[in-house]
């Protein structure tokens, strides 16, 4: 269902290189998720060979293939260096045709036939006809490709977006009349083959578009979808591994286990010097974070009211802070669970001065800083308010013991001794929403 081209499509990215040991991560990472199949590199490749070697090695069940050209001298170097699948670039619009080949449509079928022709000498075990450029392509030409594609021996053919420009209905469209066209190809005799011919698919990301085209895809009818780890890839890159993944898992579409895929994030952010934004989709650190009032109350109720799926199931953990936007509930259950019961009457003044700090330091806070804020603990009641520095590193939540929540301590009043509402937050006390 998921063929994943971190090691093809994910190494030509700009200012991408990886080591061998990058590569045996991503390769174990693959095989631990459950994807069944990857493109380990290219023809040319000079280490195409050991990268073949490398991925029966380390991950057994991964169907590794290699990516050739529309020629049958790759086809013989991919075979030399052990190659048994192969997906083969085939360009189908005028504009590739023309200016990168400099060939027809009728000689481009010619040399396909003969690409083809020479994979089944070779005895080469599955091959996949990448149509490049699809989306910008003579759609009558797509179809035909496809069909002498299923004519000559291929097992897959491809739909590739090659400049991220289809749409979701577009690809819906697209992959139901292309099952279609195959199917009319083995009825009538022109590609008998063509019913166990799969249709896979290649999604750029240009328009923001290749994880929900894949998606679509798969639901529409295709039996394949490339990605990549973080979409890793040719300009904005391809459609997401860890996207696509979860999406199928959480529709009841796949089995695959999530759980592996944010260090295999990581670990490929890591080795291709990019930072995950900590709000990224599966992989992202704050993606189970919460901090304001609504969504806190929510969460501590039931989880799944503003969760799609559980923390555990991709690796991940819940954090809940407060800070300027939370409320009197959240901040009052955040003491709570520090064992600080504070005065009912003092909690309006406690969320005014949490507002406050946490406006300042531009983060919630953390426990420590919580405390430390309120002045209270669960033994001694009222004690001396120390000053708050700012801690150095990223936001952690509630629940962690190092996590950030507020700035300057609230004024205390000399005659109650009780905190004292600050003048700037004073001014929103009336707009506090509860939870």
């Amino acid at each position: 269902m998921l063929l994943d081209t971190t090691l093809r499509e994910g190494e030509q990215s700009f200012g991408t290189y990886l080591s061998m040991t990058d590569r045996e991560r991503v390769l174990r990472g693959l095989a631990a998720v459950g994807v069944p199949e990857a493109e380990v590199g290219w023809a040319g490749r000079d280490d195409l060979a050991d990268m073949l070697a490398l991925s029966a090695r380390v991950a057994p069940g991964l169907a590794a293939a290699a990516w050739c050209r529309c020629r049958p001298e790759d086809l013989r170097a991919a075979v030399a260096c052990g190659a048994r699948r192969v997906c083969v670039g085939v360009p189908v619009s005028d504009a590739h045709l023309a200016r990168r080949l400099g060939l027809g449509r009728p000689a481009l079928l010619d040399l396909l036939a003969a690409t083809l022709a020479e994979a089944r000498m070779l005895g080469i075990e599955h091959v996949t006809v990448g149509m490049e450029d699809a989306s910008r392509a003579d759609r009558a030409f797509v179809f035909a490709v496809a069909r002498h594609a299923a004519a000559h021996g291929a097992h897959r053919v491809r739909l590739s977006d090659t400049v991220g420009l289809y749409t979701p209905l577009e690809v819906a469209d697209m992959v139901r009349a292309l099952r279609a066209e195959l199917e009319a190809a083995r009825l009538d005799g022109t590609a008998p083959r063509a019913r166990r011919v799969s249709i896979g698919t290649h999604f750029h990301n240009d328009c923001g578009m290749a994880t929900a085209n894949a998606l679509t895809a798969l639901e529409c009818g295709a039996d394949c979808a490339d990605v990549s780890v973080l979409g890793l890839g040719e300009r904005a890159g391809v459609a997401r591994l860890e996207e696509l993944a979860a999406a199928l898992v959480v529709r009841g579409r796949a089995t695959f286990d999530l759980a592996p895929l944010r260090g295999l994030c990581g670990q490929v952010a890591q080795a291709a010097s990019l930072s995950v934004p900590r709000h990224w989709p599966v992989a992202g650190r704050d993606i189970f974070a919460v901090e304001s009032g609504l969504h806190a109350h929510g969460v501590r109720r039931d989880p799944s009211l503003f969760e799609p799926f559980p923390p555990e199931l991709v690796g991940g953990s819940r954090r809940m802070g407060v800070g300027r936007k939370s409320g009197v509930a959240a901040v009052a259950a955040a003491l709570a669970e520090l064992s600080i019961l504070p005065p009912p009457d003092q909690l309006p003044a406690i969320v005014a001065a949490v507002r406050e700090l946490s406006a300042s330091l531009r983060r919630p806070l953390t426990p420590a800083e919580l405390v430390k804020l309120t002045g209270l603990n669960g033994l001694n009641g009222l004690t001396e308010l120390a000053g708050i520095s700012r801690p150095a590193g990223d936001t952690i939540a509630v629940r962690d013991s190092g996590t950030p929540l507020s700035a300057t301590p609230p004024a205390v009043s000399a005659g109650n001794g009780k905190p004292r509402l600050p003048r700037a937050a004073a001014a929103d006390r009336g707009r506090t929403r509860e939870a």
